[in-house]
């Protein structure tokens, strides 16, 4: 009969000798691991009979090990130790799974006794029922994916080389990247972080690289320091200079610029992307050296979904954050925590976080969370009957219920004017449902509502105006609140919406920092019934037309003189992060002589060389295009914009040929005759 074997988990050589001479005698099988990593590499690979695990061991404290042991190894017995513990500490671990508890100095008698009871009760656990072996497999792929994370963490920590953090959006590879760097002897250095599909180049560069002369002097005060660890997300969105320079200084360590200067690295560069960058180097999007550097170190991040067992451990680690800043903690019931495991989390981590803090208020006197405290969207996912199903989708099957949204939190952003050259800036704040999109004059607390009948000007950009309120170039901020499906906000703002770099990219940033609040109340797509046009195709002159289609589709296309040419990009919404990825980054353009004359008017005083592209001399002058057909990409996104004016998301397929803001605005007033 084989032995049964005992895992002893203790970074006391001393304790861990004399566990393995007792029990040993006692005719067991005995064996060690020094840390919880350790631990739960080998209960992962050959679990043993029972575990005896201190509290107290290095890396991952014994509940954090008690917890992920519980969440993917139920029938394993665990015995807590500890020479230090409190009460409370019994009672958690005891309410986490474990068999027992015993206090250090333990007698001979008194740890094979738990250890002999532990065995016993052990094999009374009930295994669980109707779990087939593609379950099972399943379930020790996902703790096999949670274990090989904390171990690439743990090796990480250990050197200072370039490493790269892969996941999709949300879970949590910033996170995972400031662990590295507190767990490492750097950790005392300030730890910088740097988007670079927001971040302009220049920013990026001048954090990246510290210059110096040969000669040492001291370069302490430069805006680049040598001393901090910088990460770097989305990696991919680097302009392909700067990767190439970076891939160079990461090979040498060291760039030299002339006789007397030198450029250094920082101690650390995180990475991280939800791209497949193998892709994007093939395509020529991203440099093959720097993705070879990187590749060397890497940590695969595993979706939310992919480890749903995790997530009653990361809700309780959530709430007992809150307890231990005096806080009271909740109790969640067991369908909450169910329905909770059954959604899907598209937005991983970052989602599970942003949903907890939506539905846990301290200081409202709320002590239980129930199903209903749970966001509509949540509890709906969970639905299995079709009656339920009903309420949310019409019986005639066109058309579906979604939530309504707002933002979570305000938040803020500053820039200048295109047309006025004004600084300005806007706040967006949560609305209630219902309240649909406003924009507030930030001076008057006057009010306007982003509605077709409010628009006064299509010159060159969209204006609303109601009285004396008067709101420009509002077509970026409200395309993005289009494809975000953010139907309630308050947007309090002056003349003039900020141009930024002349794309909507930083207002993504923006109402993604703010996070996302899914409402009680719900809201329907405007869905096209049959083709509207505005302008004739045959005539060779701008028109706009919208035909009936499953999903949102716009296609722009446009014949300019050169550098432009003729252009023509169709996008089709798949989510926001296609808009983000397709769509937003593309700016506002002109050409040399019409900046000229738009000046005269009054127009483009906020036209600087960075917040648009500037077209002269059959060229673009002042940068490089993002996308070989941005200018197309770009018309869509102002089309997007507009016709959220309508007042709700627009199900249709879009076909514009050379058509701007006067165009946009007689289609919709087509639509909305017909529709609204």
């Amino acid at each position: 009969m084989p032995k049964e074997r005992i895992l002893v988990v203790d970074d006391e050589k001393n304790i861990v000798s004399s566990l393995y001479g007792i029990l040993s005698d006692e005719g067991y099988d005995v064996s060690s691991a020094e840390d919880g990593l350790e631990a739960l590499e080998r209960i992962q690979n050959d679990p043993p009979d029972l575990v005896l695990l201190d509290i107290w061991i290095p890396g991952m404290d014994g509940i954090e090990v008690l917890r992920t042991i519980k969440t993917y190894q139920k029938e394993l017995p665990v015995l807590i130790m500890s020479g230090h513990a409190s009460i409370d500490t019994a009672v958690r671990a005891t309410k986490l799974g474990a068999i027992d508890f015993v206090e250090k100095p333990f007698s001979l008698d008194q740890i094979t006794q738990a250890v002999a009871n532990g065995l016993k009760e052990g094999k009374g656990i009930p295994k669980q029922s109707g779990v087939d072996f593609a379950d099972k497999m399943d379930r020790i792929l996902r703790f096999q994916m949670m274990i090989d994370v904390k171990k690439g963490v743990k090796n990480a920590s250990k050197n200072s080389r370039p490493i790269l953090l892969i996941g999709d959006k949300g879970t949590g590879k910033e996170l995972v990247a400031q662990t590295i760097h507190r767990q490492s002897k750097q950790n005392d250095r300030p730890f910088i972080k740097l988007n670079c599909a927001v971040r302009r180049m220049q920013d990026i560069q001048a954090q990246l690289f510290c210059s110096t002369k040969k000669n040492g002097d001291s370069s302490q005060n430069l805006p680049g320091t040598k001393e901090k660890a910088v990460f770097l997300s989305n990696i991919e969105s680097l302009s392909k200079g700067l990767q190439e320079k970076l891939a160079l200084a990461l090979k040498n360590q060291t760039v030299k610029k002339n006789d007397t200067i030198l450029d250094f690295l920082p101690i650390r560069i995180f990475a991280s992307t939800s791209k497949n960058l193998e892709t994007l180097v093939k395509k020529g999007q991203l440099n093959k050296d720097l993705y070879d550097i990187f590749a060397k170190d890497t940590i695969q991040i595993p979706s939310l979904r992919e480890h749903s067992e995790a997530i009653p451990e990361l809700i309780e680690n959530y709430f007992e954050s809150w307890e231990k800043n005096g806080n009271p903690k909740p109790t969640i019931k067991e369908d909450a925590i169910k329905t909770l495991c059954n959604y899907d989390w598209p937005g991983n981590i970052k989602e599970l976080k942003e949903v907890l803090e939506q539905i846990w208020l301290p200081g409202t006197g709320n002590k239980i969370i129930n199903l209903q405290d749970l966001p509509p969207y949540i509890r709906v996912s969970n639905f299995s009957d079709s009656e339920n199903k009903a309420e949310i989708k019409p019986k005639n099957g066109k058309k579906k219920s979604l939530n309504q949204r707002t933002l979570k939190r305000s938040v803020v952003l500053c820039g200048s004017g295109l047309h006025s050259g004004i600084k300005t800036g806007l706040i967006l704040q949560p609305l209630p449902a219902g309240s649909g999109i406003v924009f507030g004059d930030i001076t008057t607390g006057e009010t306007i509502q982003a509605k077709l009948n409010n628009v006064q000007s299509t010159n060159y950009s969209t204006c609303l105006q109601k009285g004396l309120v008067s709101i420009a170039t509002i077509e970026h901020i409200m395309a993005v609140l289009h494809m975000y499906r953010i139907t309630n906000l308050l947007i309090k703002i002056g003349d003039e919406a900020p141009v930024m770099d002349g794309s909507a990219k930083d207002f993504c940033q923006l109402i993604e920092d703010g996070g996302f609040e899914d409402q009680d109340d719900f809201y329907e797509e405007l869905i096209v019934d049959k083709t509207y046009i505005f302008g004739s195709p045959d005539s060779g002159k701008p028109y706009i037309s919208i035909e009936p289609s499953d999903t949102f589709c716009a296609s722009y296309h446009m014949d300019y003189p050169a550098p432009i040419g003729v252009q023509d990009y169709t996008y089709e919404f798949f989510g926001s992060e296609s808009f983000k990825a397709e769509i937003a980054p593309a700016r506002t353009f002109g050409f040399l002589e019409d900046v000229a004359q738009l000046t005269k008017m009054g127009f483009a005083c906020g036209g600087k060389l960075d917040n648009f592209i500037l077209l002269g001399d059959k060229k673009v002058l002042n940068t490089e295009l993002r996308f070989h057909d941005e200018f197309a990409r770009h018309k869509i996104l102002d089309i997007i914009g507009d016709f959220y004016l309508l007042g709700k998301p627009i199900r249709g397929k879009i076909k514009a040929f050379k058509s701007g803001h006067t165009e946009n605005v007689g289609l919709m007033k087509q639509i909305q005759t017909s529709l609204c």
